[in-house]
């Protein structure tokens, strides 16, 4: 038996067409983000790399409940991220699975599961009493603000890391390629977690050397990744705080790092930058820019977990040029890359 639910409803009913659709997939969309996050961690695109399995199959390799895991499944095929046959009910991955896969280039598995996470979901749920108090609930929900909670508990830290790991691997190609840097120069990549940046700068560039800065508990990850990657001659791994000081270097670079803070902080981490920074050297500050006029969805929906979860915000060039000055740096270059991020060149104003 089958139902017809493909008739549209009739021209006058409340809330006919696609705008009341639409907002409705805009409401759940929080529900399709835990289906998402739920696959990854079940590693259901592994599971299915080799070929279609049924929900009870997959439970099993993923030590899960079968009827939960069916339904988890099913939602993914109304998602468009799997595929179903009725006929030996088993599922197979759309072209949007592999994203989840583990060994993806592109992978966005771990993001997947950091950004619907607890850490970001419980301060999301206070979203609205956020906005009307001009303050989030990061401290009141988690005992403390992210980056102390990440410091507190190191398995949410790892996880974060590999995501945003996962989410910088397509920015990662352009900046580099934007990226001014000669022969014997010194690389310091500040707040640079497992260093995926610098390592492939160096891996493109044998002629220089790099230096990851990052929190104590984070610099292991960034000395075995260089490792992996036979790095570990040209790259080393220091144990820092960027609001204290910078080690000193020809080229820095900046990704991910001031859309965390507010404006008063982010011209403390540029003014030590500029500090550090060798004569004729440059600072390279990648990340997201929102446009007004032609809002970036990704930019935006950025800048809703920036508000909720942390004191920065996504920033427009502008605003981004002023921080810039108010350190004593001027922007040399803009270079846009994977859309909505650039990569903003500066140099000492002085």
């Amino acid at each position: 038996m089958s139902v017809d639910d493909t008739r549209p409803p009739p021209a006058d009913e409340p809330g006919a067409g696609d705008d009341y659709d639409r907002m409705y997939q805009l409401i759940m969309g929080a529900w399709g983000s835990q289906v998402v996050r739920t696959m990854a961690g079940l590693s259901v695109a592994d599971h299915l790399e080799a070929g279609p399995l049924t929900a009870e199959e997959i439970a099993s390799r993923a030590s899960a409940d079968p009827d939960m895991t069916y339904r988890v499944l099913r939602a993914g095929v109304a998602l468009g991220i799997l595929s179903y046959d009725p006929d030996d009910r088993r599922f197979s991955g759309g072209a949007p699975l592999a994203l989840l896969r583990s060994g993806s280039a592109r992978t966005l598995k771990h993001y997947a599961q950091a950004s619907a996470g607890p850490v970001f979901w419980g301060p999301a749920l206070l979203m609205p009493e956020t906005v009307a108090r001009g303050r989030n609930h990061v401290t009141e929900t988690l005992g403390c603000d992210v980056f102390e909670y990440f410091g507190r508990h190191p398995e949410d830290a790892r996880l974060f890391s590999a995501g945003m790991t996962d989410l910088a691997a397509p920015v990662i190609d352009g900046a580099v390629d934007a990226i001014v840097a000669e022969d014997g120069q010194a690389v310091v990549d500040v707040g640079g977690a497992n260093g995926a940046l610098v390592c492939e700068l160096l891996r493109r560039r044998p002629g220089l050397t790099g230096t990851v800065l990052d929190l104590p508990h984070v610099v292991p990850g960034a000395a075995e990744h260089a490792a992996l990657r036979g790095l570990g001659d040209r790259l080393t791994a220091t144990a820092g705080d960027f609001f204290a000081a910078v080690p000193p270097g020809d080229v820095v670079l900046l990704k991910h790092i001031l859309h965390d803070w507010d404006d008063a902080a982010c011209v403390r981490i540029l003014s030590n930058v500029r500090a550090a920074l060798r004569p004729g050297g440059r600072v390279h500050v990648i990340e997201m820019v929102m446009t007004p006029a032609a809002p970036s969805v990704s930019a935006a929906l950025t800048d809703m977990a920036m508000l909720f979860a942390t004191t920065g915000r996504e920033r427009e060039l502008p605003e981004y040029a002023g921080l810039l000055a108010a350190a004593g740096l001027r922007v040399s270059r803009v270079t846009p890359i994977h859309r909505p991020y650039a990569v903003i060149e500066a140099v000492d104003a002085g």
